[in-house]
């Protein structure tokens, strides 16, 4: 079904306000959301369904524990994980452009840091190079060779700064996000085979199956698995997140590099440039009708949306927001 954005927005926002947050925190989550949404990301409203994201009743602001000039850690204090990256991205910006490079961190969170590519585009927006690696305390992506789920679903976002919209990579370090299969599970359909194992370490296309049992890594090899254990090492022990325990208590990182501390922004924006024309000028393989750089598709998503001012939602998952918002 398509829907106007300022209605998503809406519904959306009385969906949030009735989960309990205030009218401020409103408004960071719905962009968070709502950058996902409208670039085709399974980390937007479909949050809001399901088990959603209520608030903490134990939720206080963020504090933070420990400060240096480079470095940041923020406790989230069980505020809605949003809330503190928010916080953290500020003050990794700040301390970037003084400093040249920063790393902030947050743990203790509730929620979600939804797409992070979110977090590492605002630092580029900033005329930062930003990085962010989120954990999260449940097992969905098993080592190489088992079956058994040790890690989550572990994303790393890169995003630089150019002439025009900044280069985004988003990745998970699994095969398919926790989100993709809530979506398919909502929709009732099945996803692509090979992407994971049920409890008993048969292969499945079941999303309720997979996600009671365990999905493969986005290589179905070793690299995406060390990828996992990596982004858990430095997006979550390095910063006090949690692994493998029923805290909930997710990690955060974001790290900041100033260009204008290496090379020169000046040069930088220079080189940058001649490898997005080139990658543009690429021949094409038959059937290919452009060659994009990471993050080109999902702008251009957002683009159409805007311009349409009509965003198509699945019919059941906007039945439960709608539902939701309306508190039945």
């Amino acid at each position: 079904m398509h829907i106007s954005i300022q209605e998503l927005k809406s519904l959306s926002t009385k969906a949030i306000l009735k989960y309990g947050y205030s009218e401020e925190e409103a408004v960071i989550i719905l962009d968070m959301l709502m950058y996902a949404q409208l670039r085709g990301n399974a980390q937007g409203i479909v949050k809001l369904i399901g088990a959603g994201m209520p608030k903490n009743e134990n939720a206080q602001a963020p504090t933070i524990e420990n400060e240096t000039p480079c470095t940041a850690i923020i406790n989230a204090n069980l505020s809605m994980e949003a809330i503190a990256m928010e916080k953290a991205v500020s003050m990794v910006i700040t301390k970037a452009k003084e400093m040249g490079i920063a790393i902030v961190g947050t743990h203790t969170g509730d929620g979600s840091s939804g797409a992070v590519g979110y977090w590492s585009r605002k630092i580029a927006d900033a005329g930062l190079i930003g990085i962010t690696m989120s954990s999260y305390p449940f097992g969905m992506v098993p080592p190489h060779g088992s079956y058994e789920p040790l890690f989550c679903t572990n994303p790393i976002a890169w995003a630089v700064p150019t002439e025009n919209e900044p280069i985004v990579l988003d990745m998970s370090s699994s095969g398919i996000s926790y989100f993709d299969l809530v979506e398919a599970k909502t929709q009732g359909v099945q996803v692509a085979e090979g992407l994971g194992y049920d409890k008993e370490g048969n292969e499945t296309t079941d999303p309720a199956e997979l996600l009671e049992g365990a999905v493969t890594p986005f290589d179905k090899g070793f690299k995406g698995a060390g990828l996992a254990l990596m982004v858990q090492i430095i997006g979550g022990a390095l910063v006090g997140g949690d692994f493998l325990n029923e805290s909930n208590h997710d990690g955060n990182v974001v790290i900041a590099i100033n260009p204008d501390a290496m090379i020169g922004m000046h040069k930088f924006i220079e080189e940058v440039t001649k490898m997005t024309k080139a990658i543009k000028q690429a021949k094409k393989l038959e059937g290919v009708e452009d060659v994009m750089v990471p993050g080109e598709r999902g702008d251009r998503i957002r683009s159409k949306i805007l311009e349409n001012d009509q965003i198509e939602i699945e019919d059941n998952l906007l039945e439960t927001l709608r539902s939701v918002a309306e508190g039945n």
